[in-house]
């Protein structure tokens, strides 16, 4: 299947480095580098493609690239109402960071700015896309001492930021069998999910994608939410915020199963189910 429309890879980093590396090791990635700004030489702005082929689809990928000078401007121009449409428009940020340090120690650590800038990353995210947003995130650690140490620490903090951690040097498997480095980024984002809108997808059967009933999901949640802060809300309020409180945690509980339960299926296969089981499920609710 052909993804015709396929959401974008935003990459950042710093402008002192970080992205330049990027440049260079994009050839392993994608096959080619991006080609930065002829009269500046800088990156920021620039566009590139990677043309993913799996045994489910094929899709052309849009890449942009963007530098990070200042974490909290950056954020606050995320953050403005016109950023939400580029934000929604992307399936997977990778974010590429260099400490700079020859730190001593076994045990790799996460800088400050880096762990600062992975949340503003996540906070822009969730504003934008909503807790259930469905794509992946790459802390891509380019700091060349850190290659042969352990990543225990830094996995578990990238992993509570919404990241998973790849050093761009590391090749082989892990201990559990798992790639590592280049590969491993690249195994996690053909295993993304692409798709910009469930419309395009919509099989002859006219049966929508899991993207519009979760839509519908969130404004019931939101419903919820909304009645147990009326101050206005009449009857019992303990009774009745209890009640509504174990409906919605029911309601996501069930949504939580149903995406891990179609995670691996064929693309419409997957739509397919996702669409009748989240129908089912809002039936219930109803």
């Amino acid at each position: 299947m052909e993804i015709k429309h396929p959401r974008r890879i935003l990459v950042l980093g710093r402008s002192d480095g970080d992205i330049s590396r990027v440049a260079h090791d994009a050839t392993d990635l994608t096959g080619s580098a991006p080609t930065p700004d002829p009269s500046t030489g800088s990156l920021a702005g620039a566009s590139h493609e990677w043309t993913l082929k799996t045994s489910y689809y094929t899709a052309v990928i849009p890449i942009w690239i963007d530098e990070i000078t200042d974490v909290d401007a950056w954020k606050a121009e995320f953050l403005k109402p016109e950023a939400k449409e580029v934000v929604d428009a992307l399936g997977a940020w990778i974010y590429c960071f260099d400490s700079k340090k020859q730190e001593l120690g076994d045990e790799v650590t996460i800088p400050e700015v880096v762990e600062k800038t992975m949340k503003a990353v996540s906070d822009v995210v969730e504003r934008a896309c909503g807790m259930m947003w469905d794509g992946t995130r790459l802390a891509v650690d380019l700091t060349p001492s850190n290659k042969d140490k352990s990543t225990v620490v830094a996995e578990e903090l990238c992993l509570d930021l919404g990241f998973e951690y790849v050093h761009i040097e590391a090749t082989g498997k892990n201990e559990y069998g798992e790639k590592l480095g280049l590969e491993r980024a690249k195994e996690a984002l053909e295993a993304n999910e692409w798709s910009a809108s469930s419309l395009e997808d919509d099989d002859e059967d006219g049966i929508g994608g899991l993207d519009d009933e979760q839509a519908q999901m969130n404004a019931e949640l939101w419903g919820l939410k909304a009645s147990l802060l009326d101050p206005d809300n009449e009857g019992d309020e303990d009774e009745g915020s209890a009640l509504q409180i174990e409906g919605m945690e029911q309601m996501m509980s069930q949504l939580m199963a149903i995406k891990e339960t179609t995670a691996g299926m064929p693309e419409n296969e997957r739509k397919r189910y996702a669409a009748r089981a989240v129908d089912d499920l809002m039936k219930n609710f109803d």
